[in-house]
């Protein structure tokens, strides 16, 4: 015991420094919780009249010696009541000013000055609101924090004590575990309402002559007589060879409003004629002379042109000729090409592969001038006719926006005291660090060395009291239009290029060796930063959008050291180094698939990564000692949090680049 009062008596410089460092700071108080505002009565009198245009007008501006004190007018009718809307905001009144705005606007709600003052007042108040808030979770968070210490925290602290116990997490796994094996919904079958669109298809113009219905009824009688029956009651002009043996063919017909297409489409199928459609007439012609056949030209110009694959020509062309022992030579060519949009867009356009497989006649296509001349009986061009308008129309486009949001809070506390032996107090203190890894230029902090300690000169005591604390938070906002189904990505970030391969050329020398490393190969790239890739499908009814996407953060990239190549002489002194260095850094990513409106944000998904540690450096037993257990105890606090969350925006987009969103008030009905 006396030992201790000794101890106590020589040392009470150290506990007393220790006390003033753990003393615990006064927060300035936040403002005080916002009232609730009264709404001003919608019948309240009208101060003043609104003036005529006339009596409106501003005059004319003079000098004036000094523009400072110059009285602006805001309103020519409300200007006492916008002014002191702004003298209550000035005060910090926001409450009354608020009150006032409000009452301004319900008397002339078509003003547009009272409008834009009762919206800024409005938005300004809830935004000093939301951050009086603020302030003060942060000060109730801030007095429970082990960053922010008290005297009787301190001496009351329990060596062993661990990272505060989280209730959410304990929650979470009641969670898991409480959850069946099985899922409700397993087996269960649920009907719903399917989603039913009209399936409309533009006429082609001969289509209103073959869309006439007809009615005739007729047994056994020549063909000839049914078509021509058939002309005379509906009003159609025929045209016929009377030598074609078809048409002496009896035939017995019973139609009773029947399309005449139709019935046009079975005589030629099943008596080998043709029927020309023109303007005014229909020509029957022997459908097994192709020379009889009518034929005409037409030229489409195509509004919208064609999507063709974004490459350049071929930059390397290789052509092999292997020639058989019968003489036969085949030639097979190679050629590179580089594509500049790897969108998978097709080498042949669609318009092109649905005239090669449903047009009949001859055609030709110019890219250059987006025009196609085809050649062709009326039925064969009728086909062009709505192969072009099916095709030749707009590619819906959308505007993806991802937002990646990176909020970093980390606090670092180092508290305490330290106990050693054998300190050489000479060699200096700690170098600055920053533990937080969100400073700039930190400072050591505070750290104080006793030595001497009970009179032994190799005994000392190092007091350490140094915080730290950070927020960051980092927004990127890539933006990209793509068309209807066709990838596309977009980056933003640096490129570093590093060697991965290295040859040891080593020279020996009388009294040492020299080694160097080669790189060899090619450089291998690694980016950093932010980059999207996504593909849009649009719904045949444009209100809902499926996005695939795959979205990448890269970030912490640094080359580190992976080996030290060393050369040394004779004596074993060290002449050179070379050093490897390998890239090393923080990656995230994920690929989903997500079904979006047009307008709407989808949350994608997001990381959480918090790393909590709490390390405790004691001198044996005395660090135990209640109170004055503080005084041989150092303790080291890090807390730091990540969250990651990436947002994605998907916008239909019209020809002209306007937002594009479709009404369904209709499904809500």
């Amino acid at each position: 015991m006396a030992s201790l009062k000794a101890f106590l008596r020589n040392n009470l410089a150290i506990l007393a420094l220790l006390g003033l460092v753990g003393c615990q700071s006064t927060q300035p108080s936040s403002p005080p919780a916002a009232k609730a505002v009264p709404k001003a009565s919608k019948d309240s009198p009208k101060t003043a009249q609104r003036a005529t245009p006339a009596a409106a007008k501003p005059k004319a501006a003079t000098p004036s010696k000094t523009p400072e004190t110059e009285k602006v007018t805001y309103n020519p009718v409300y200007d006492e009541e916008i002014k002191t809307v702004f003298d209550l905001a000035k005060k910090n009144k926001w409450e009354d000013a608020e009150a006032h705005a409000l009452a301004l606007y319900e008397r002339d709600p078509k003003d547009n000055s009272a409008q834009r003052l009762y919206d800024w007042i409005t938005k300004q108040r809830q935004l000093h609101r939301n951050q009086a808030l603020e302030d003060k979770i942060r000060e109730i968070d801030a007095k429970s924090s082990v960053f922010n210490p008290s005297v009787i925290d301190l001496l009351k602290e329990n060596k062993d004590r661990g990272l505060p116990p989280r209730k959410d997490l304990r929650d979470a796994i009641e969670k898991i575990e409480a959850a069946p094996y099985v899922p409700e919904n397993f087996g269960k079958t649920i009907q719903q309402k399917g989603t039913l669109f009209d399936l409309n298809s533009n006429q082609g113009q001969m289509a209103k002559i073959l869309e006439k219905d007809i009615t005739v009824q007729l047994d056994n009688v020549p063909l000839e007589t049914i078509i021509f029956s058939v002309a005379q009651s509906a009003g159609i002009n025929f045209v016929a060879d009377k030598t074609l043996p078809a048409l002496k063919q009896p035939l017995g017909v019973k139609l009773d409003k029947v399309k005449l297409g139709e019935f046009l489409r079975y005589v030629s199928r099943n008596f080998e004629l043709q029927f020309q459609v023109g303007s005014d007439l229909i020509w029957i012609v022997d459908g097994k002379d192709p020379k009889k056949l009518l034929e005409e030209t037409r030229f489409y110009r195509l509004r919208k042109g064609f999507v063709m694959p974004a490459e350049f020509g071929a930059s390397e062309v290789t052509q092999v000729k292997v020639t058989t022992p019968q003489n036969v030579t085949t030639v097979t060519e190679t050629r590179k090409i580089e594509k500049f949009v790897n969108d998978n867009a097709p080498a042949v356009p669609s318009i092109e592969e649905a005239i090669k497989a449903f047009f009949t006649g001859k055609y030709l296509i110019d890219y250059e001038r987006n025009l196609i001349v085809a050649r062709g009986t009326r039925d064969q061009l009728e086909a062009m006719d709505k192969i072009i308008q099916e095709f030749d129309k707009s590619i819906q486009q959308v505007l993806i926006e991802a937002r990646f949001i990176t909020v970093t809070q980390a606090a670092f506390m180092q508290l305490g005291a330290s106990w050693e032996t054998g300190r050489d107090v000479r060699t200096g203190g700690r170098a600055a660090s920053d533990f937080t890894a969100l400073g700039t230029d930190v400072g050591l902090g505070l750290q104080e060395t006793f030595t001497n300690i009970l009179g032994r000169a190799n005994l000392s005591a190092t007091l350490t009291a140094l915080e730290q604390g950070g927020e960051s938070q980092t927004l990127s906002a890539p933006r990209l239009t793509l068309i209807n189904n066709r990838p596309a990505t977009i980056s933003d970030g640096k490129i570093q290029y590093y060697y991965e391969e290295y040859q040891v050329k080593q020279q020996i020398l009388e009294r040492r060796s020299s080694s160097t490393l080669v790189p060899m190969g090619k450089p291998a790239k690694l980016n950093s930063g932010v980059s999207l890739e996504v593909i849009a499908s649009i719904s045949g009814d444009g209100k809902s959008i499926l996005l695939g996407l795959k979205p990448e953060v890269n970030q912490d990239v640094k080359l580190v050291t992976f080996a030290t190549l060393t050369d040394v002489d004779d004596t074993g002194k060290v002449v050179s180094t070379f050093d490897i260095r390998l890239p090393e850094s923080r990656k995230q990513t994920l690929s989903t698939r997500v079904i979006v409106k047009s307008g709407q944000t989808v949350v994608m998904g997001g990381v959480m990564e918090r790393e909590q540690r709490t390390f405790v450096e004691s001198v044996p037993v005395l660090g135990s000692i209640p109170i004055i257990g503080a005084a041989f105890r150092k303790r080291t606090e890090v807390d730091k949090p990540r969250y990651l969350l990436i947002f994605v925006t998907a916008t239909l987009l019209s020809e002209t680049g306007e937002f594009l969103v479709y009404d369904d008030s209709d499904e809500k009905n």
